[in-house]
């Protein structure tokens, strides 16, 4: 309430009929009516530009999620678009060239189909197909090493492949297949001296040609070509390989693998003992390394009998790591980071990306894994030989890596 100085005031009674407060101030009620009406509409006035300054910040955070939301997705995007680009455009070859087999147009059966033959076409068992160009290959290696990856000097050193795969993903189908390689399998290596030289050519168990480089990139390239010719020129997209002392983080990485065992599983390695009854189970770290390791080398072919071991545990594995990324489509990468000490492998992050996001839906169980066939022989060495049936291979490339045209 505001109040003044009656200026009619004679020091008498002092004051005004019904204005004064007894003394000598009136109160002036005009005055305050409008006075508060000011301090409302200032608060008023205050708080509308606070809220405009509130919304304002409100909308430049929002602003800023959103472009950084955008943002990831474009990144996300690139990395997808350039890693497929980078995936198709590392294939080590074109197509296969298979031998023996009718790659050109011959008498009636085309004219009578009125067919005209195209260039990449074959023809096997009366039909003919094409190379599907869209599947990616990459080779996987597992190394009988148990220390982290070390880049070695000599050119001899480089650790046996003992697990030797491709890893075979068909976009039109929707699938992934495994095809697993006999350690033993006969093939042509090329042989290096201890000063990483080359020396020649010949023929050798294709687990030896990692052997032959540092370890490290040279041997993986070198596995790489091996498997490839071994495939009559087969496209091969990245590897990689992973020294054999990360099985136990492997299977710590999906919590422990589950499987069946179709018998029991007793063997002792690296100072560790187990035992494992047939039927589902689930493998401790340990368990793991040693049913995956363990080879009985006074067992004739007892790298058949592994690779066996290896092909249910890795299917069982597989299995357990699609569970897992249809939660978080993130887990391949983090199970990746955590094995990285022991990885060698030329799939760069955004190749990875293209390949998690991409394939992570992809159809895979136990009939999607094929097994080079072949008989198992003493040799002129006294060590196991593995010799493939060409046959077999043929039939299994045309069935995993071409397409039925007529």
């Amino acid at each position: 309430m505001i109040y003044y100085i009656d200026s009619n005031y004679d020091g008498g009674t002092g004051m005004n009929e019904g204005n004064s407060n007894g003394n000598g101030l009136v109160e002036d009620n005009e005055a305050v009516s409008k006075n508060e009406a000011t301090d409302v509409t200032n608060t008023i006035e205050k708080n509308k530009t606070a809220k405009k300054k509130k919304n304002l910040l409100l909308t430049v955070i929002f602003s800023m999620i959103a472009l950084l939301i955008l943002a990831g997705f474009v990144l996300w995007g690139i990395a997808n678009i350039s890693g497929k680009s980078n995936l198709y455009n590392k294939a080590s070859s074109e197509g296969p060239i298979l031998e023996g087999i009718q790659s050109e147009e011959t008498s009636n059966v085309e004219s009578e189909k009125d067919i005209t033959w195209k260039k990449g076409w074959i023809r096997y068992n009366d039909e003919i197909y094409q190379y599907n160009e869209d599947i990616l290959t990459f080779l996987v290696m597992g190394i009988d090493k148990t220390s982290e990856v070390k880049v070695l000097e000599s050119g001899v050193d480089g650790g046996q492949a003992d697990l030797i795969m491709l890893a075979v993903f068909n976009p039109h189908t929707k699938t992934t297949s495994l095809i697993t390689i006999n350690r033993n399998t006969m093939t042509t290596i090329d042989v290096y001296d201890e000063n990483g030289d080359y020396v020649g050519s010949g023929e050798g168990q294709i687990c030896l040609q990692h052997g032959y480089g540092d370890g490290a990139t040279l041997s993986c390239e070198r596995m790489e070509k091996a498997v490839s010719n071994l495939f009559y020129n087969l496209p091969i997209h990245g590897y990689i390989s992973i020294n054999m002392g990360a099985i136990k983080a492997i299977n710590s990485a999906v919590d422990g693998v589950t499987m069946t065992l179709d018998e029991d599983f007793k063997a002792s390695l690296d100072g560790v003992s187990v035992s494992i009854p047939k039927g589902e189970h689930t493998f401790t770290d340990d368990e793991a390394h040693v049913y995956i390791r363990y080879r009985d080398h006074a067992e004739f072919d007892s790298a058949t009998t592994r690779l066996n071991r290896e092909k249910k545990y890795m299917a069982a594995f597989l299995s357990k790591l699609k569970e897992e990324t249809a939660k978080d489509i993130t887990v391949p990468l983090k199970v990746y980071n955590e094995l990285s000490p022991y990885i060698v492998t030329d799939i760069n992050t955004s190749e990875m990306t293209y390949m998690v996001s991409n394939t992570h839906n992809y159809k895979f169980d136990f009939n999607n894994i094929y097994s080079l066939e072949g008989t198992t022989v003493i040799g002129k060495t006294e060590h196991e030989e593995f010799n493939y049936d060409p046959d077999h291979l043929y039939d299994m490339i045309i069935k995993i890596f071409y397409e039925k045209v007529y």
